[in-house]
């Protein structure tokens, strides 16, 4: 084709967009389809982003505008516009919100959530945020998630789209009544909506009720006749045995939409998941998007116990693009083949990409009991429990562990508490009631099985502990019973052990069971074979083979010590001490009877890294003992000396006080050069109430290191509780200029501006740091106090708001909202967040201050029939503001 027929060709699609139904996806997708051909990327990325605009859920639209999207220059000149418009005005946040919606749609979905969680952090009721959020969950599969954003959107006041799409979930999740209620409320708003009525027929047709699903399907039919033919969008895909640079071809895709794969999750929600690999299947064969669809695949295959395929299609799928969620699946793929080392190794990269994955540290925690860590499987399970409360796996796992190492008093109050907040959780009953049997129980116990039995009729294991417990309590008929049931359901009874998790069962609670690995317990065989000696003579006959050379003491401790380092590098410091006791245990049994300096040199390091470890788990005083023999066999090792002072410092009495202060004023008369060290030393006399000697100790570490910040700060906290305040504003200036924007120094570059009543140099700090970190609810508490103590209460009401979204129990916030009401003479409302606050733990001192104001408030429930009026005390090293801060004095008129 020559040129001037080319421009010919392309001068003819432009003039068809004024022809174009501006209702018609399809035919902006396809025209973006006829642009690519010919070159125009830019073009035919705007059309595609017209389609999805029309129809965010034309899935050919979506893969379209991600191949064209790839090739240079296709986007380059819509980033352009948004990049200009975000420099001109970086608060503009229609502008970051489309930037956001360009990174998703051309497949950048890590870089999409990072700008739209900024978005949402600086405002929680973004609800064009929310529903791109949802979007971005509900194409990766994660149907809960998404739920829970498309509800955020929803209570945030979006347009009919987010209805739509929370109703269409709630369909694939099964849960029909719910999403007819969704629709039921869109269709009120907009009753000419026609994918609304489509999508009801669906679900009607679903609950059975097939007359009214086809008179759906026909309005819906009759509001948009496009929905009744058959689409013939065009897509983007290389010829077949043509290479990826020659030019690309027109085919029609009969199904434009993620069908089949939606239609698996549908069906796999339910649990039909024989019928969800075969929608799965037909979804990868009709060309839908391949990673979703394989890691569907690989989920299925966990859940059925085919390791071999789940770790084949996980390492293609990491090969591509590394996620937290696949390490973690492809570590219970290796589970379940029974390689626990390779399997914990892919927890911690999963724990690398996402700290905070609890469901990964649970993981962890079992492949470390299987290995026998147990305190470090403690630690995991503790952690995994922490970072999400909700995750009720890792709980009942460390109630095991505790039952397991004859803790059962602690077991027993984990799982009653257990119980009460998750009665519909049959494994919990069934755990309690083993570990009631364990405690000799039985009443309890058969009332705790029977409850299991009762949430979940086929749970197998509860049926035969129940079968037990009934015999035992001499009911023998119960016992036949429940033994016949439980073998009706599973002619093998398994042993109990821990149990690892994946996402989809939080996703699919009612359809997911737990994940079975192999029994590895105590390296026992499977479960219910037993092999005797002959037979194993027989199977396994000695082979000749070459003596294994048993390494020195020396490089076993050595290599102890150094993988406890790693762990300890990694902040695994349970783990780390555990490596460090067994490397000194092995070195007190050499040295009780041939003691030698290369010996004493690795058990001073066996010992002082257990000694820290143990001070970064923030038991100090359990070392105490190990690092008295340290200090005296190495009485003048300054880090030694450092980490005795703190073991010390953790006691409560006085003589281990004034014995960790002696230790602390050795350390001063070395010549120490590590400034990490000095702080700490600080730290630890601050812990002892030695401002003077904490002063010293930071000063020196400033000396060695004059570019550290640190030490700058903590002085600039010492000068700022003296009094000093110009010198401590000198020394955060002097940290900021070595690390400008720094979180530690700004903030308290600003509680010295309050107290100086520097309120607007206070207020400009912050404001500017929560530009940056919007989410930093320290700094937000501190600007809304300053705001408050410059009067401008209506500042202070929005800074007073976010901090209660994040965190309705937020005791600063509870406070000051108090104080705001009452400034609105509103005082049934103002002693209601006292009321609040005073009943939180951990709230001092606002609870103090609550608590007072209430009790000078007798009346405060009748105070709109008594003339009461609340006066504000002023805070003593502050100028007069309209509203104070402080506790409150009633005058009652």
């Amino acid at each position: 084709m020559n040129a001037s027929q080319n421009a010919s060709d392309v001068g003819l699609l432009r003039t068809l967009v004024d022809r174009i139904d501006p209702r018609d996806p399809g035919a902006f997708n396809n025209l973006g389809v006829l642009y690519h051909t010919r070159g125009l990327h830019a073009e035919a990325v705007d059309a595609f982003l017209r389609a999805l605009a029309i129809d965010p859920r034309m899935r050919t639209a979506a893969r379209n505008l991600e191949l064209a999207a790839a090739l240079p220059g296709a986007c380059d000149a819509r980033r352009q516009r948004l990049d200009e418009r975000i420099a001109q005005n970086p608060d503009d946040r229609s502008a970051l919100r489309d930037l956001a919606q360009l990174t998703r749609l051309i497949g950048h979905t890590a870089d999409a959530i990072r700008q739209l969680d900024a978005l949402i952090a600086e405002d929680p009721d973004d609800a064009d945020a929310l529903f791109e959020r949802g979007l971005i969950e509900q194409r990766a599969g994660d149907l809960r998630r998404a739920q829970r954003w498309f509800e955020r959107a929803v209570n945030a006041g979006t347009l009919g789209n987010a209805r739509l799409h929370l109703a269409e979930v709630l369909y694939q999740r099964g849960q029909n009544e719910q999403a007819m209620e969704v629709l039921d409320q869109l269709l009120a708003q907009h009753p000419e909506h026609a994918d609304a009525h489509l999508l009801r027929g669906f679900v009607l047709g679903d609950m059975g009720h097939h007359e009214s699903a086809i008179a759906a399907s026909r309005r819906a039919a009759q509001l948009n006749p496009a929905l009744e033919a058959l689409q013939g969008d065009l897509v983007i895909e290389p010829a077949p045995g043509a290479s990826a640079v020659e030019t690309r071809v027109l085919s029609v895709e009969p199904d434009g939409a993620l069908a089949r794969y939606g239609l698996g999750l549908a069906f796999r929600q339910r649990g039909y998941f024989r019928e969800a690999r075969q929608e799965f299947n037909r979804a990868f064969a009709q060309g839908e998007d391949p990673r979703l669809v394989q890691h569907a695949l690989a989920e299925l295959d966990l859940l059925d116990g085919d390791s071999t395929s789940a770790r084949s299609r996980y390492e293609a799928l990491l090969s591509d693009e590394e996620s937290a969620r696949c390490w973690n699946e492809h570590g219970v793929a290796l589970h379940q083949a029974g390689d626990v080392a390779a399997a914990a190794d892919s927890y911690r990269r999963s724990l690398r990409i996402d700290p905070r994955h609890a469901i990964a540290y649970n993981n962890l925690g079992v492949a470390l009991a299987d290995r026998g860590d147990s305190t470090a499987a403690r630690e995991a399970f503790t952690r995994a429990a922490e970072l999400d409360p909700t995750l009720v796996l890792a709980r009942l796992n460390l109630a095991r562990w505790q039952a397991r190492h004859r803790d059962p008093m602690a077991a027993l109050a984990l799982l009653r508490e257990l119980a009460e907040f998750h009665p519909g959780e049959a494994e919990v009953w069934h755990t309690l009631g083993r570990v009631l049997v364990q405690m000799q129980r039985p009443e309890e116990a058969r009332d705790a099985l029977v409850k299991a039995v009762e949430v979940r009729s086929t749970h197998a294991e509860a049926r035969y502990a129940l079968a037990q417990v009934l015999e035992a309590l001499g009911d023998q008929d119960g016992a036949v019973r429940e033994t016949q049931q439980a073998l009706t359901l599973s002619p093998v009874r398994k042993d109990a052990r821990l149990s690892v998790g994946i996402d989809l069962q939080r996703e699919c609670p009612d359809a997911v069971g737990p994940v079975d690995l192999l029994s590895l317990l105590g390296g026992t065989p499977l479960t219910g074979v037993e092999l005797g000696d002959d037979a194993v003579d027989r199977l396994l006959p000695e082979q000749p083979h070459a003596v294994v050379p048993v390494p020195a003491l020396e490089e076993r401790v050595a290599a102890a010590c150094t993988a406890a380092d790693d762990f300890a590098v990694r902040t695994l410091h349970g783990e780390a001490v555990e490596r460090y006791r067994d490397a000194r245990t092995l070195l007190d049994q050499a040295m009780s009877t041939a003691p030698a300096d290369s010996l004493m040199a690795l058990w001073h390091r066996a010992a002082l890294g257990e000694a820290r470890s143990c001070c970064l788990l923030q038991k100090a005083a359990e070392a105490l003992p190990l690092l008295r023999r340290v200090v005296a066999w190495m009485p003048d090792a300054p880090e030694a000396l450092v980490l005795y002072a703190a073991a010390l410092a953790d006691h409560d009495g006085t003589a281990l006080r004034d014995e960790a202060r002696s230790a602390l004023l050795r350390i001063m008369r070395q010549d120490l050069e590590s400034a990490a060290m000095l702080h700490f030393a600080g730290d630890i006399a601050l812990q002892l109430r030695d401002e003077s000697l904490a002063l010293g100790f930071y000063r020196r570490a400033l000396a060695n290191d004059p570019m550290r910040p640190t030490p700058r700060v903590a002085i600039a906290r010492l000068l700022r509780e003296r009094g000093d305040l110009l010198a401590a504003r000198l020394e955060l200036v002097a940290a900021l200029t070595a690390v400008p924007h720094w979180r530690e120094a700004l903030v308290e570059l600003a509680r010295v501006h309050q107290d100086a009543g520097r309120h607007a140099d206070a207020r400009l700090v912050l404001a500017d740091h929560l530009r940056r970190i919007p989410t930093d609810l320290d700094a937000l508490t501190l600007l809304a106090e300053v705001l408050v103590a410059e009067g401008r209460t209506d500042d202070a009401r929005v800074a007073v708001e976010r901090l209660l979204r994040h965190d309705p129990d937020h005791a600063p916030a509870l406070w000051l909202d108090g104080v705001l009401l009452t400034d609105q003479s509103r005082l049934r409302d103002a002693m209601a967040r006292w009321t609040r606050l005073s009943q939180l733990a951990d709230a001092e001192p606002y609870r103090s201050r609550a608590r007072a104001a209430l009790a000078r408030a007798p009346l405060a429930r009748d105070a709109e029939e008594h003339d009461i009026v609340f006066d504000l005390a002023i805070i003593p090293d502050a100028p007069s503001p309209a509203v104070r801060v402080d506790e409150p004095v009633v005058n009652v008129a």
